[in-house]
């Protein structure tokens, strides 16, 4: 994930940091620091990549719901989690669509939840391209129960809808798993979404639209254990 965190007091930007950075590793995300409202802007108006913003409320210059509104004009969709020690504020943040509001000094615990709840949002919004007869169709990855192998093409199960591609089967796999690592392969021909999994047994997936889908024996235990993995940590 890529952070801003938008605070004029160094010591909170810094608190706010080391709190993410100690919960995620560096090698999993990277928080940009700004000291005012008007510097993250700048980042915006030059399309600096970022998945959410942090930031404070109570700015000099540029305060934070201003900051807000003006990076709603460039983005309506970026998550913004604002940082205050009044509260009474918060009710102002509907205007701008705020995802969430934590206390200063920021609790470890509720920063946690915070981006437990950050990254199920952004997997959500995340989207696949596929090209089909020249045209570019986009879904949501979270729409995608499994992919099954077609002879010469790749069969992208939606909630909604059905795609067939001419391409390879491990290149499809690997298509997905560039966007997420909640997918498991159960058969040489079945790579399924483990947000979908109704029921998984020893020889059997079932997925929530209905479809049972075969599970080869040497891939049952490794599913087994990351369904069981995936449970725990998205808290399903």
């Amino acid at each position: 994930m890529r952070l801003a965190i938008a605070d004029d007091e160094s010591v909170y930007r810094k608190q706010v940091s080391d709190l993410i950075i100690s919960l995620y590793g560096r090698e999993n995300v990277s928080c940009y620091l700004y000291s005012d409202g008007t510097e993250l802007i700048r980042s915006f108006e030059n399309n600096f990549p970022l998945d959410a913003v942090f930031l404070d409320i109570e700015m000099k210059d540029l305060d934070g719901m201003s900051t807000a509104k003006k990076i709603r004009e460039f983005n309506k969709e970026i998550p913004i989690i604002f940082l205050t020690s009044h509260t009474e504020l918060a009710m102002d943040g509907y205007e701008v669509d705020a995802f969430r509001f934590l206390g200063k000094p920021v609790d470890e615990i509720k920063l946690r939840q915070t981006l437990t709840d950050l990254e199920k949002k952004l997997k959500v919004d995340e989207k696949i391209v596929l090209v089909k007869d020249g045209e570019e169709l986009v879904y949501s990855i979270s729409d995608l129960l499994y992919l099954e192998a077609a002879n010469n093409s790749v069969r992208f199960i939606f909630t909604v809808d059905t795609v067939e591609v001419r391409m390879k089967f491990n290149e499809a796999v690997k298509k997905v798993e560039d966007i997420t690592s909640d997918f498991t392969k159960i058969h040489r021909s079945y790579f399924i979404s483990l947000a979908h999994i109704r029921k998984l047994s020893a020889g059997e997936a079932l997925m929530d639209n209905g479809d049972e889908l075969p599970v080869a024996r040497s891939a049952s235990q490794d599913a087994k254990k990351r369904l069981f993995e995936y449970i725990r940590r998205s808290g399903r």
